[in-house]
């Protein structure tokens, strides 16, 4: 078996926790540290594979010393202008939070299909569209933009008080799917609306309120603009405000909702499932 660990650092085998490398990545779990340097971590072979297949630029790569074997072949053909480190298990086990780790990091360039200030003057993406009032919960968060990717959706519209799209819990639970659906983040959703409303189209509120119409009967449109709502307290009053259609998921009596990615994801297979019998 080649012994790669020379040929990806001269300097062999990091050990110590305070490496600078170490400590550099470690402060990527930061997000205001994310948003300096413009860059984000992704911890698994598959995350990687999936950067990789998105065409993302890498800074740094770090293999657990007992996985250089494994992935050492990937790394040189795919990564070769990326610096790439070997870490012994306890250094590289300070730049993880998983519990069976796959024993390899990158550390990616933000993707320019991520905007992290909505302008009205650039308009909205073309299409069905996502809209995210508020989703705190990195799992939902992560789950929701999984299912968007799924079903066809290219871009998600995140609101004030929504998890990092870079967030690492984000990254895992959507398995990589952030990095296939862009996302824009707005202070203000209800700007978006009013400008989407604007432009013709409709921002569809999912919430059982009176005149709601119910999922198996609403026809969706091309540009639709579907808004899944926070988790605990739903939709915020100022987009239900410019929402234009309201529906709602039927369900057996007794029960009031689904969860928030379980919700979007019904909503979005219908949606789905509408364009391609048209």
């Amino acid at each position: 078996m080649t012994d790669f660990t020379n040929i990806f650092d001269k300097s062999g085998v990091i050990t110590s926790r305070q490496n600078p490398t170490v400590t550099y990545l470690a402060k990527l779990s930061d997000k205001k540290y994310r948003d300096s340097e413009r860059l984000f971590l992704l911890d698994g072979i598959k995350l990687v594979r999936e950067a990789v297949d998105a065409g993302l630029t890498f800074q740094n790569i770090v293999i657990r010393e007992d996985k250089v074997g494994e992935y050492g072949d990937f790394a040189l053909e795919k990564l070769q202008k990326t610096h790439i480190s070997v870490l012994s298990q306890s250094a590289f086990e300070r730049l993880t939070d998983e519990k069976a780790p796959q024993g390899i990091i990158a550390a990616a360039q933000f993707s320019d299909r991520v905007k992290r200030d909505y302008r009205s003057e650039d308009g909205l993406p073309d299409g069905q569209l996502l809209m995210l009032d508020a989703v705190q919960n990195p799992e939902n968060f992560g789950a929701i933009l999984r299912s968007a990717a799924a079903f066809g959706i290219k871009s998600a519209i995140c609101g004030a008080g929504c998890a990092d799209i870079y967030g690492r819990r984000v990254m895992r639970s959507s398995m990589g799917a952030v990095m296939r659906v862009g996302g824009i983040y707005a202070d203000s959703l209800a700007s978006a609306c009013r400008d989407a409303v604007a432009s013709g189209r409709r921002i569809i509120a999912t919430v059982p309120r009176e005149g709601a119409r119910g999922l198996h009967g609403f026809e969706f449109r091309a540009d639709d603009i579907i808004v899944i709502g926070n988790e605990g307290h739903g939709i915020s009053d100022e987009v239900l405000a410019s929402a234009t259609e309201a529906v709602y998921i039927p369900m057996e009596k007794g029960q009031e909702s689904l969860n928030a990615a379980v919700a979007a994801s019904v909503l979005l297979y219908e949606a789905y499932r509408q364009r391609k019998t048209k």
